[in-house]
């Protein structure tokens, strides 16, 4: 199972991000680099871990600290990669996903799962 997770996941980026950055990953203002600004990969990771419960949209906006447009701009970015699913059950609400558990496991440095699914 974890195979198929992993071949969705852009694994380029995730292989420059560890190259760069040895960091461990916060919530929206503890990610706040040099010039005030969090980063794409940063962004993603924020809203992966807000949505770990199913969230509504305005939850997620709320503790994002982002404007709408951007939100649903990375929330799209996010479904299209498999790391986030909308849902309409309970009710209409975001959701990581087990790709999305993987890669934030990976951008923060966890690789456990990598090497489970040799096993």
């Amino acid at each position: 199972m974890l195979g198929s997770v992993k071949r969705n996941l852009d694994l380029i980026l995730l292989t420059v991000f560890n190259h760069f950055f040895d960091v461990s990953l916060g919530m929206a203002l503890n990610t706040l680099g040099v010039t005030g600004r969090r980063d794409k990969i940063t962004i993603m990771t924020d809203l992966l871990d807000i949505m770990q419960e199913p969230r509504r949209l305005t939850h997620i906006l709320y503790k994002s600290n982002m404007s709408y447009v951007q939100l649903v701009k990375y929330l799209d970015d996010l479904i299209d990669r498999g790391l986030a699913e909308k849902r309409k059950q309970p009710f209409r609400c975001y959701t990581v996903t087990d790709n999305g558990k993987l890669f934030m496991d990976l951008v923060r440095g966890n690789g456990n799962h990598a090497n489970t699914s040799n096993q």
